[in-house]
């Protein structure tokens, strides 16, 4: 098995000094040997990290090929979410609805009606091939370096801190 961390383009790898570098080969690409060992890599390194998972080079040895939906089943992920992006709430139209996998593809996710969810275009962008956990994670980041720039350190926002961090 062979673990690799990328963003889609890039892979993380380490130069002579053990430095994280990024690669464009896949072949030059740092082989973590377990997803743990990835992820830890991920954690260990977030600035040079941000935006990487890993992917199972044994299980994505072919390329993915994504199932076309008829437009009943559409009509059933659309109904499913009451006309509303699972992400971010946003009304859609069902013209305008993507579908997201839940857990990706790439992740070993299935092309089951379960595994797929109503999404707007750009929160389906935004989440790309990340597990529903790390975006959780990722979202709650955002959220709360946005709250601090906005509101300093308010002791409304050191509150509205640890609420979220009780999540």
């Amino acid at each position: 098995m062979a673990i690799l961390l990328t963003n889609g383009k890039f892979y993380i790898a380490h130069n002579r000094t053990g430095a994280v570098i990024k690669v464009a080969d896949i072949e030059q690409a740092q082989d973590f040997y377990s997803v743990e060992r990835a992820i830890n890599q991920r954690n260990r390194t977030p600035g040079k990290c941000a935006g990487y998972y890993y992917i199972d080079t044994e299980k994505n040895k072919a390329k993915i090929k994504r199932k076309s939906y008829s437009d009943e089943e559409r009509k059933i992920i659309y109904n499913k979410s009451g006309g509303r992006c699972e992400l971010c709430g946003q009304r859609l139209l069902l013209e305008n609805m993507t579908l997201d996998h839940i857990v990706p593809l790439s992740m070993g996710g299935g092309e089951s009606m379960e595994n797929l969810q109503a999404a707007c275009y750009a929160c389906n962008q935004f989440k790309s091939n990340i597990l529903p956990d790390d975006f959780m994670d990722r979202i709650i980041k955002i959220f709360l370096y946005q709250t601090e720039k906005k509101c300093g350190k308010d002791m409304k926002l050191k509150i509205i801190h640890k609420l979220v961090e009780t999540l």
